[in-house]
């Protein structure tokens, strides 16, 4: 069943973000004082006492005679929201009182026939909160006075929706773990284009300014009964050129989607070439270990076209990236449609690979063959001895090899090492990552297939922590380890661990410590 969806719409600076990222219990979205921050919708997935629904956060509602260039396609956002909403939060800011702009807003609103609660924000104080009488004149019934900076209230309001709300049917469902992939490139690069033409709907608002997408939206569309979960990033910039307050939060945002999705999506303008931003962002990519498409965007209007122009152009890209020649890279025009489709191919077949298990023999018979090849270079008069290899993780693919003195293993002798590797088993798009260790640790084929069926779905409506047992529950590194064996990262242990102790002193006053 379709979640219910909660819209949150008002004039700018009332509030809306703030309430968005109130509701979900993280900083989900952008906030600043300034008009005009958030422009896209944006959707996340919330629950409050078992009940399960989509909030949505939009932009700020502009006049027809607003100056700003992109109100229209604000507004047009905002109303598309609206229309699949099954609840609206009018939103307005009680310090304010009632402006002309929310009164025109309101009677837009009130045409659509949409079951509509008025919040008035900013209501910390006592005396504000007096005053909420006046947007009576709304015509949507008393104003719930709330401070979404605080909390003051917002339960309250969130009890309110969820009895609104119809209920959804939720029990232990297994659904398909979806393939989440970020929209990466520098600003005006066509990443919105691009998810637009993806979705087949205008969700993002598109412009020939740079910066017009500010905050990083998760969308969801299926493709041939695959699920997937796109999210559309703020282009990046060189820090030293980010001094605005709201792009610096852009840029955390957009890396913070890299290290969420599976694999990420870089679009290159080709009438600009790749530029040393676009190579920052591949390093920020291998960084967190993840899959990486390059897509060479606006290919319709390249000057000079002709038969060998992609072939020079990548040519260019692997002389100054080498690595780049084991990464699909792909030439199309995200606003005339053409080939976009071999986006989504290409998005498999890097899915697939970060997550191949690459075969305990093989992987033995082929490293053998290697060092018969080419043997490793001595060190100083050292010789150096490899003696087995065995692929120990996936998503990333990780593979281990075995050797006494792995300091000294040269760098050339490494990269010849995962040029073989990529080649015998075509791992295109995939972090492959090589660790030189003194103890070999043996993987089975069967323990790495573990991992990635764990990850193939997720059981929906259910308690993560349900089945284990107190001891278990208490225990935080047997819970993260129970929840991804083997797939841990320190990111992501450090936040859990850092929520996890949070609560438990609150509870209970004591000081946990655990070694990560």
């Amino acid at each position: 069943m379709k979640l219910p969806i909660v819209c949150i719409i008002g004039r700018p600076n009332v509030g809306k973000s703030s309430l968005f990222n109130r509701i979900l219990g993280r900083r989900a979205a952008v906030v600043s004082d300034r008009d005009g921050v958030t422009r896209d919708r944006h959707y996340q997935n919330a629950i409050y006492k078992g009940h399960e629904f989509t909030v949505v956060d939009t932009g700020g509602f502009l006049p027809d005679d607003s100056i700003d260039v992109l109100a229209d396609s604000v507004r047009a956002q905002i109303f598309n929201a609206v229309n699949e909403a099954d609840l609206v939060l009018f939103m307005v800011d009680i310090r304010v009182g009632i402006t002309k702009l929310d009164q025109q807003f309101a009677r837009l609103i009130r045409k659509l026939d949409k079951k509509v609660i008025l919040v008035a924000n900013k209501s910390e104080l006592q005396g504000d909160r007096q005053e909420s009488y006046e947007f009576l004149k709304l015509g949507f019934g008393q104003p719930r006075t709330i401070s979404a900076l605080t909390g003051y209230a917002c339960l309250s309001l969130l009890d309110e929706v969820v009895s609104v709300l119809p209920t959804p049917v939720r029990g232990e469902r297994r659904e398909e773990r979806p393939v989440r992939f970020a929209i990466l490139g520098r600003p005006n690069a066509g990443k919105s284009t691009l998810l637009n033409r993806l979705l087949n709907e205008d969700r993002a608002v598109v412009s020939d300014i740079p910066g017009t997408t500010r905050d990083s939206i998760d969308c969801d569309f299926i493709v041939d009964g695959q699920k997937f979960v796109v999210t559309d990033t703020a282009g990046l910039r060189k820090k030293a050129r980010v001094e605005d307050e709201v792009e610096v939060f852009s840029n955390m945002r957009t890396l913070e989607s890299i290290r969420r999705s599976d694999l990420s999506v870089l679009v290159v303008d080709c009438t600009r070439g790749m530029e040393i931003q676009d190579y920052r962002i591949i390093t920020e990519i291998r960084k967190a270990g993840k899959g990486l498409v390059v897509v060479l965007n606006k290919w319709d209007i390249l000057p000079n076209k002709n038969d060998k122009s992609f072939d020079h152009m990548v040519k260019e890209l692997l002389e100054r990236e080498p690595m780049l020649e084991f990464v699909p890279i792909l030439s199309i025009s995200a606003k005339e449609g053409q080939r976009v489709s071999r986006v989504i191919q290409a998005i498999q077949t890097v899915y697939a690979n970060c997550r191949r298990v690459l075969g305990r023999d093989r992987v033995a018979e082929s490293f053998a063959n290697f060092l018969q090849e080419k043997a490793p270079p001595s060190h100083n008069g050292r010789v150096v001895m490899l003696t087995r290899a065995c692929q120990i993780m996936v998503e990333p693919p990780v593979i281990d090899i075995e050797t006494r003195t792995p300091e000294l293993v040269d760098e050339s002798y490494k990269r010849y090492l995962l040029k073989k590797f990529y080649d015998v088993f075509q791992l295109q798009g995939a972090p492959l990552r090589l660790n030189f260790d003194r103890k070999l640790t043996l993987r089975k084929d069967e323990e790495l297939e573990q991992f990635t069926e764990s990850s193939n779905s997720v059981l929906a409506g259910v308690d993560p922590q349900r089945h284990m047992d107190r001891k278990t529950r208490e225990r935080p590194c047997a819970w993260l380890e129970a929840c991804a064996p083997g797939r841990v990262h320190g990111f992501a242990q450090g936040l859990l661990w850092t929520v996890y102790r949070t609560e438990n002193v609150r509870s209970s006053g004591r000081r946990w410590r655990c070694r990560l």
